[in-house]
């Protein structure tokens, strides 16, 4: 196959799709991109649309329509030649020398045009109409349900991120464009249009399973080649004569197969190799591919009868206990993702995390973000783009939702990474009070018969959390919420994070939980106006509009404080002492978290906590900024996230239990000691054991609940040495003597 790229310069009109006075604008555009990036480059808009109050002025071109153009030669070949889109946003018109080749309404996905029979001699002029997509969503027909749950109405009938119309945790930026790249492809005679291998549970061997695509199904002379290996001592190949389109090579041997699991249980092994197509023993056609060996289930039951339920997830039969961040927008403009991803990624990575929800609010990411994952053993909870609201329930938009999927699952399902396809973010748990979840027909019908039939033995949740009904005793349908979620979100007050909500909530999985943080003054002078950088507060519209508010309400900016007050009593009121404080409430927020749910084992299974990143300059819960700048809480969660710790469960009894917890398949057997960093004394040293893939009880450690110090815990076990730490007491806490103890004891590293 021959590829032409056609990312670059492209000429760019605009104008107001429905003003009388049209005043149109001309300028350049670079592909991938968006035109927002574009206005910006040209001093349309401010250079930096991230600094003080920038950002609202992109809302002056909601409504503008807009047309990419760019001319091309011709290749010498005039067969089987694609234009391919891999994402446009959003609603679509393609023409090519003036003649309409399609259209599209979906930035998610890939759109791909047959052009054999529009290309002429010489010079070529490839055109593409982008409507608006404000004006589009508003001229649909809403039921009252849409109107009732969930924020911006008028981006519910598009298949366009959520985030991008304002979130909590992003800016409002309704972006257009050509986000990511445009190509054209002059395929071979015979190519594959699918291929995939796929563990076939019922009679527990590998298969790989083809579609072809050809003008002629005439397959006289055609023969298939599949070539693989993982490392030195396992491969295997094998050549078939190709009967028909589509079919499979069944009961494939592997030699000394080599499974993939995630990280801390072992080594992430993947199969690298080629697909091949021959004819009349000529090679006419090759395909790259990757793939894991690996099983995963997904083991969910309601609190019903009495009794607690469940939610793990098994990999290989072995229950992983999962920790690790939701994955949220890169970038408000997602033409810059792929610049940011191997930053992004290394940060996963470096904090031991071994799974990442990728959010419904979200973008679908590309290869890169799955092959990495795929690699260093780093799960992948997959939503579907749906988050926060009620979506349309007539036949186009379902029709839109099961291409959209079909489309994501044949181009992701090779990744071993992903391990659950999720419905929504979010859409059960709201919706639940207006209405039962199990009417929306989008998530208990249409998502799971396209799982079904794409990705079968991969598992599905309809939404996360999910509201199961369930019979009563009596034989009627009831909501399961009314006792408690197995995978839940906690938001709740956003009070201290020892209070009951946290830690008495009854979730065996917590797949959303966070704390605010304020971002170092180095970050925070990027992006607000020398005059606004300090004091923040109410009257501080650019410290607002960084919370991720664009209506002035400052409610998020004032939580962190009151989380700063409820720690230490009082607020800091110069910026660094503020700054480190609400770090060090986030940080002990996360850590706290993290270490409840592994010594809780074998009731608690996971946490998915938010967030690792943040997608513009902001206060969040995110643990590093915009800037890639990490906040104390990074190291925190790197220590609690390590696959073996000693961590200390909650006061009992007198005693504060201190735990070996074990997130692998092997013993750990060392030697412990644990300081009090307040008087220097040693007040508890000795052996121990852990359990495998588990958590227990090594020791007692003598501490009274009116305490307040710090216990740094160290150990040495199997050659490693780690340490620890665990804040004693109850707030109000002296910032003075922790900011000491913090320096003394190196706890940031």
């Amino acid at each position: 196959m021959k590829t032409i790229s056609l990312n670059g310069t492209w000429q760019l009109r605009g104008q107001r799709e429905e003003a009388a006075d049209k005043k149109p604008l001309s300028l350049t555009a670079t592909v991938p991109g968006c035109v927002q990036l574009d206005l910006s480059r040209e001093g349309y808009l401010p250079e930096d649309l991230y600094m003080g109050m920038n950002i609202l002025e992109t809302e002056k071109f909601e409504d503008y329509e807009w047309w990419y153009e760019r001319t091309f030669d011709a290749p010498k070949e005039r067969n089987n030649v694609y234009l391919v889109f891999e994402g446009v946003d959003c609603i679509a018109e393609y023409f090519l020398n003036g003649e309409k080749i399609g259209e599209s309404e979906n930035m998610y996905i890939a759109h791909e045009f047959r052009v054999d029979q529009y290309l002429k001699d010489g010079e070529n002029t490839l055109t593409v109409h982008l409507r608006s997509a404000l004006l589009y969503g508003q001229r649909q027909d809403f039921a009252l349900h849409q109107l009732i749950f969930g924020g911006k109405p008028e981006l519910r009938h598009l298949r366009k991120a959520p985030h991008s119309g304002g979130w909590d945790i992003m800016c409002r930026a309704l972006t257009a464009g050509l986000w990511r790249e445009v190509r054209l492809e002059v395929r071979d005679e015979i190519r594959f249009s699918d291929a995939y291998f796929q563990l076939n549970h019922a009679w527990k061997y590998y298969c790989f399973f083809y579609v072809l695509e050809s003008d002629s199904l005439d397959f006289d002379g055609v023969e298939l080649e599949i070539d693989f290996s993982s490392g030195d001592d396992s491969r295997f190949t094998k050549r078939v004569p190709v009967k028909k389109r589509m079919g499979g090579i069944y009961c494939i041997d592997i030699p000394n197969p080599k499974l993939w699991w995630p990280v801390g249980y072992g080594d992430a092994n993947m199969y690298d190799g080629t697909a091949k197509i021959y004819k009349n023993g000529e090679l006419i056609h090759t395909r790259e591919m990757s793939f894991g060996i690996r099983d995963v289930k997904l083991e969910r039951e309601d609190p019903l009868d009495g009794k607690k339920g469940q939610f793990r997830f098994l990999i290989n039969g072995v229950e992983i206990m999962c920790k690790g961040s939701n994955w949220v927008p890169l970038d408000a403009f997602h033409s810059r993702d792929a610049e940011r991803y191997d930053e992004a990624l290394a940060l996963f990575k470096d904090a031991n995390c071994n799974i990442i929800r990728a959010w419904g609010g979200n973008v679908y990411e590309d290869h890169k973000f799955f092959d990495f994952c795929d690699r260093n053993g780093i799960m992948v909870w997959q939503d579907f783009a749906m988050a926060c609201a009620s979506y349309p329930e007539d036949e186009r938009f379902k029709a839109l939702i099961e291409e959209e999927a079909t489309a994501v699952i044949r181009k992701l399902r090779s990744h071993p990474s992903i391990i659950v396809w999720s419905g929504d973010n979010e859409v059960d748990s709201g919706s639940q009070f207006h209405w039962n979840p199990d009417e929306n027909e989008i998530t208990r019908k249409v998502l799971p018969r396209v799982v079904h039939h794409h990705d079968w033995g991969r598992p599905y949740l309809p939404s996360s959390p999910y509201i199961a009904s369930a019979m009563d005793a009596a034989g009627e349908k009831s909501q399961v919420h009314g006792s408690h979620l197995v995978e839940d979100h906690l938001w709740g007050p956003r009070d201290y994070y020892k209070s009951d909500f946290y830690a008495a909530n009854l979730a065996h999985f917590v797949s959303e939980t966070g704390y605010h943080g304020c971002p170092a003054l180095e970050s925070i002078k990027k992006f607000t106006t020398p005059e606004k950088v300090w004091p923040y507060g109410p009257d501080n519209e650019e410290w607002i509009l960084h919370s991720s508010d664009q209506n002035g309400n400052p409610d998020r900016m004032m939580l962190m404080e009151r989380q700063v007050r409820q720690l230490f009593g009082d607020v800091p009121t110069d910026p660094e002492n503020y700054i480190f404080a609400s770090q060090v409430s986030q940080a002990e927020a996360k850590k706290f978290f993290i270490e409840r749910m592994r010594v809780c084992r074998p009731y608690t299974t996971g946490i998915i906590w938010w967030n690792m990143l943040d997608g513009w300059p902001q206060t969040s819960d995110a643990i590093v900024d915009y800037y890639f700048t990490k906040k104390l809480a990074y190291s925190y969660v790197k220590r609690s996230q390590a696959p073996f710790i000693l961590a200390c469960g909650e006061l009992s009894n007198w005693n504060l239990p201190l735990y070996a917890s074990n997130d692998t398949q092997k013993e750990y057997a060392g030697t412990y000691r644990v300081t009090d960093t307040s008087t220097g004394k040693v007040i508890a040293e000795g052996e121990f054991k852990s359990v495998v893939n588990g958590a227990n009880v090594i020791a007692q450690l003598p501490v009274y609940y009116s305490e307040q110090k710090i216990l740094l815990i160290e150990w040495e076990a199997n050659g490693e040495k780690g340490r620890n730490h665990y804040l004693c007491g109850y707030p109000p806490f002296s910032l003075a003597s922790y900011k000491e103890t913090v320096e003394k004891y190196n706890l940031t590293e």
